[in-house]
């Protein structure tokens, strides 16, 4: 019986030696190995991870560029041409005369109030003057002023309440 019990340890530890974990990974290596080879490079252990299959075919890029010919410009102006520098003359807005129109019904205060806050060049005392100038000699010169100043103003004072009579005048008559 000892000659059976060696023969089946013999069996028994070349078995287990052919299964035991170091013998396995070796052999599973081995034909992990044999595999990838011939397998595409997608599954390389190379490291890196995965790769791009090259292709089989060639790309064959031509660039044809074509000669540009030199065009001359005509210049018109000189850079140092004086009137590229020459400062434009701007006309001055067209004056017109606001006059102040005088009436014996005005009320002296509210005149004056109401010079004094829709005319913003006008003090107390010059709405006073054109207060009693107007009302002496029938109107009063009050100022040049562009067209739509001049209209406003006179639109404004003529909404008054009561109304203050103005009139706008161009500056050449």
């Amino acid at each position: 019986m000892a000659p059976l019990q060696t023969l089946l340890c013999t069996i028994g530890l070349t078995a287990a030696a052919a299964f035991s974990p170091s013998h396995i990974s070796h052999h599973v290596d081995q034909h992990h190995q044999q595999r990838t080879q011939s397998l595409s490079p997608l599954c390389s252990d190379k490291g890196g991870g995965s790769a791009i299959a090259a292709p089989k075919t060639k790309t064959v890029t031509t660039t044809v560029t074509k000669q540009k010919q030199k065009q001359e410009q005509k210049k018109k102006f000189k850079a140092n041409d004086p009137d590229l520098f020459k400062q434009e003359d701007f006309e001055d807005a067209p004056m017109f005369r606001l006059f102040l129109i005088g009436d014996e019904s005005y009320d002296q205060e509210h005149v004056v109030t109401r010079l004094v806050e829709i005319v913003e060049d006008c003090s107390e005392d010059n709405a006073a003057d054109y207060f009693k100038s107007a009302y002496q000699g029938g109107e009063a010169f009050m100022g040049k002023y562009p067209r739509e100043i001049a209209e406003t103003y006179a639109e404004q004072l003529t909404r008054s309440d009561p109304i203050i009579y103005m009139d706008v005048r161009d500056d050449k008559d």
